[in-house]
């Protein structure tokens, strides 16, 4: 499924140990509740307490700051390592509370996965998201009372998983993040002049980042050689676009930004 990829996901090594440190995933037999009376029915089985809906859902029309979350569950099939990512945007600003209720050994569990990055909390930079085919609807889950929603499929590769920062990514998304004029945008630019706008800052590293601490982040940051960063307000409105396809990269506090193409 072509679909938008909320936040750009981050495979790093801490997803590869615990692929690692985990056993291939096998199937396990459904659960069922103990009846109360003999007419009662089973307890549903599935992994996940999933609606099987396909639901449209709205992106609010103001992004800037706004919270979200994503999980990614690593499935292990004949056609290599899979992902599909669950999104909190359109549906909550992922309460803090129920995110910190989430387990990964139990959502690994329930998934049958091999591992799940938890990803999040993440804030969005741009000021509207614009979806194109299938970005607007979705698999809607709820886990802990946070409802989540499909947005993209991804297939990765071990050599994914163990990418460093500054690296980049290529993933199916059609979207156009749109970053209204007169107001700051925070760009990398790489030596050979490749700038990637960033496109959601992340409180997974460090819980304290905001908003506020953005244009200053170059003081904290340790690019390789050559790059750069810096918070560039343009004059009309920027247009960041995934036509099928998005390079994304993150830094070592696991900010996410798009390749910009010309």
């Amino acid at each position: 499924m072509k679909a938008w990829l909320f936040g750009g996901i981050a495979l790093a090594a801490s997803a590869l140990s615990a692929l690692a440190q985990t056993p291939a995933p096998q199937a396990s037999a459904p659960q069922t509740a103990a009846p109360q009376t003999p007419a009662a029915p089973p307890a549903p089985a599935a992994a996940v307490q999933a609606a099987a809906v396909q639901a449209a859902s709205a992106p609010r029309p103001e992004l800037r700051d706004a919270r979200y979350c994503e999980i990614l569950p690593i499935l292990l099939s004949l056609r290599g390592l899979e992902a599909t990512v669950y999104s909190t945007i359109g549906h909550n600003d992922c309460p803090q509370a129920a995110w910190a209720g989430l387990s990964e050994p139990a959502l690994r569990k329930q998934f049958g996965a091999v591992t799940v990055i938890m990803n999040g909390p993440r804030h969005f930079l741009m000021d509207r998201i614009i979806p194109k085919g299938a970005t607007a609807k979705g698999e809607l889950l709820t886990l802990n009372g946070i409802t989540f929603e499909s947005r993209a499929e991804v297939k990765l590769s071990l050599f994914e998983l163990q990418e460093k920062p500054y690296s980049e990514h290529t993933i199916d998304r059609e979207t156009v993040y749109q970053f209204d004029a007169g107001k700051p945008t925070f760009q990398l630019k790489a030596p050979d002049g490749t700038v990637y706008v960033m496109q959601a800052y992340a409180q997974i590293v460090d819980p304290t980042l905001s908003y506020a601490d953005l244009p200053k982040l170059g003081e904290r940051l340790k690019p390789p050689a050559g790059w750069t960063y810096s918070a560039v307000t343009p004059a009309d409105t920027l247009l960041l676009k995934a036509e099928g396809k998005a390079t994304v990269i993150q830094d070592e506090l696991k900010n996410t930004y798009q390749k910009l193409v010309p």
